[in-house]
This record gives C-alpha cells, sequence and structure tokens, in this order.
C-alpha cells in the first residue's frame, strides 16, 4: 500500500510554472494500465527555456514517460535497460521538436522517475531535480545532481558546503532535450515499511539544508498533504525565485 502527496507552485517571481509531474497509481490510472505488473509510477520534470519552452518541455516529458506501462517485456532483470531506453526515446522526441518549432529552440527539461514494483523501488534520472529516501528517521540523496558544481565536488576541486551559494550550482551538465548525448542514472532498492521517497525540484532544496526539510517530514509525517503544503511554503517565505514542486511517497 502507498500513500502520497504531489504538489507544485510557481512561487513568488516567476510568471510561469515550467514544473511538471504525473502519476500513476491504482487509483489514479484513466489508462487502465496493468498496474499491479508494472507498478506505481511517479515523476517529476523541471523545463527550461524561453516564451513558454519550460513549461512544454516538462510536460512533454511527463506525458511521454507513461509509456514504460507499454514496454511488453518488463521484468526485474531489465528495468534499468528499458528505463534508460524510454529516457533516451523522450530525449529524442524533446529534441526534435526543439529544432522543429524555432520558439522551443533551446528548451529542455530535467527528469525523475520513481516506479514502486512489488518490493522494488526503481529511480531514473537525468538533471538537477532530486529523489531522497527517508529511512530509519534519516534521509539520503539517492539521485546524482548532474550539475557543473558537483562535477567539480568529485573532482576534489571543492567542498558541497563551499558551493551551497555558488551562482553555478544549477549549471546543468546533463538534461532532457538539449544533446543527443545522454547520461541516465538509474537506482534500484528493495523497500521497507515506512520508507518514504521525496522528489523535489531545486525550487526545494535550494533554499532549505537537507536537515531542515528532515524535520519538517519527520514532524508532519502522518499527514503528506500538510508536509508537502509547508515544504513548499517554506521555500517560497525564504526566498525561493524558482517552481517548486514535491512529490511524497509512503510505504505504509
Amino acid at each position: 500500500m502507498l500513500s502520497f502527496c504531489c504538489k507544485t507552485d510557481k512561487g513568488s517571481v516567476r510568471p510561469n510554472n515550467e514544473d511538471s509531474f504525473i502519476y500513476r497509481t491504482a487509483n489514479n490510472n484513466p489508462e487502465n494500465f496493468d498496474i499491479q505488473f508494472y507498478g506505481s509510477l511517479f515523476t517529476i520534470a523541471d523545463g527550461m527555456g524561453g516564451h513558454f519552452a519550460g513549461e512544454v518541455a516538462s510536460k512533454m516529458a511527463c506525458d511521454y514517460v507513461l509509456d514504460y506501462y507499454r514496454i511488453s517485456d518488463i521484468s526485474d532483470d531489465n528495468t534499468w535497460e528499458k528505463l534508460k531506453g524510454l529516457f533516451f526515446k523522450i530525449n529524442e522526441i524533446i529534441l526534435r521538436r526543439s529544432f522543429d518549432v524555432s520558439e522551443f529552440n533551446g528548451m529542455g527539461t530535467t527528469l525523475t522517475t520513481l516506479i514502486i514494483r512489488k518490493n522494488k523501488a526503481w529511480v531514473s534520472h537525468v538533471g538537477d531535480s532530486r529523489v531522497y529516501l527517508i529511512r530509519n528517521e534519516e534521509m539520503t540523496q539517492i539521485s546524482y545532481d548532474h550539475t557543473e558544481i558537483q562535477r567539480l565536488i568529485d573532482q576534489g576541486l571543492f567542498t558541497k558546503q563551499e558551493t551551497e551559494r555558488s551562482p553555478a550550482r544549477n549549471i546543468l551538465t546533463q538534461a532532457i532535450g538539449v544533446d543527443n548525448r545522454l547520461s541516465v542514472f538509474t537506482w534500484a532498492e528493495t523497500i521497507q515499511q515506512n520508507d518514504m521517497f521525496l522528489l523535489c525540484s531545486d525550487g526545494l532544496y535550494d533554499m532549505m539544508t537537507d536537515d531542515h526539510i528532515l524535520s519538517i517530514i519527520k514532524a508532519k509525517e502522518q499527514h503528506l498533504e500538510k508536509t508537502c503544503k509547508q515544504l513548499i511554503d517554506e521555500a517560497i517565505n525564504a526566498g525561493s525565485k524558482d517552481n517548486i514542486s514535491v512529490i511524497l511517497v509512503k510505504i505504509n
């Protein structure tokens, strides 16, 4: 059994919301996908590009990620391969749209997907949106930040603390729809009862430390709607200039 909450807000500065999210569960399945076989899906995307192109890119990515449910031969042995293939396909579609429509030139999006299937969680990810696992009152970032700053941290040139307010922290090294060279991060693990997963765009974590985020989740763990709302409200109150999106999933 799953409980979950999904919320997004354009924030107090941006005129539009370039974030998108989509989910499919047993109780939200208008296409009548085989949720029992494929599992539940939660996806978040943070678009980029002028003239509302970011909105187009993130929505396209979320719409096409549902093709996961049309993969005919999915199994535990090939899920990573199939998810990577799906992300490559979405990348090609958005890249082609960017070339074909002049006002969409240069658009792109992050794309982060969590699948809960039977007793396992699968993550497929490109960009700097994030997935966290909350287990035993500890929160761990699962996803990898495809950013220039993270690349410099990996090279040992900076510490994470030294780059927290760097203006370069949101320069992406990977995004959907920007280049035909794509590196997809994947992760999988057996889930445990009371595990929680947080998917969020950078509008949330840019303004709040992981410890602060965790304290809010722990304080309102039984009220996911209130938790999501407070996370967004506090990011806005902290001065977030970006769109903010949050998906919180709990394994009951």
